[in-house]
């Protein structure tokens, strides 16, 4: 008698809603992540544009150049140029080398050599 009752029935029932439940927000989620993606890819183009105008190459693409001395140190006034100081020009399609024949700076002294340096632990006398 009872197995009259019991059918699978109402489990196929909840199983199929279970199926199209999840299927919905599979795709709810595919979506999520696809604008999420759209989304996150136009901020960088954003901050790659801004990157490039920023960058000291679009300034050079205009016509300047950034001047350079022997050490590689940006010059960024006349003043600090000596007459026959070696300098690295750097323009927007590549780099030359010149040698300035006016200027008002003079030439940068030469640096003394460091002390040496006492070996540790060995203080020394201290009389």
């Amino acid at each position: 008698m009872l197995q009259g009752r019991i059918t699978i029935e109402p489990t196929a029932r909840r199983q199929r809603v279970q199926r199209d439940l999840l299927t919905a927000l599979t795709r709810r989620g595919t979506q999520a992540v696809v604008l999420r993606l759209e989304r996150l890819r136009g901020r960088v183009v954003q901050a790659d544009r801004l990157m490039a105008s920023l960058s000291h190459k679009a300034v050079l693409a205009r016509g300047f150049a950034l001047v350079r001395d022997a050490d590689g140190a940006v010059i960024k006034q006349a003043a600090d140029v000596a007459s026959g100081m070696a300098l690295s020009l750097e323009f927007a399609d590549g780099v030359a080398d010149a040698v300035a024949i006016t200027g008002t700076a003079k030439p940068k002294a030469v640096a003394k050599p460091a002390a040496k340096a006492k070996e540790p632990g060995n203080q020394g006398s201290l009389f």
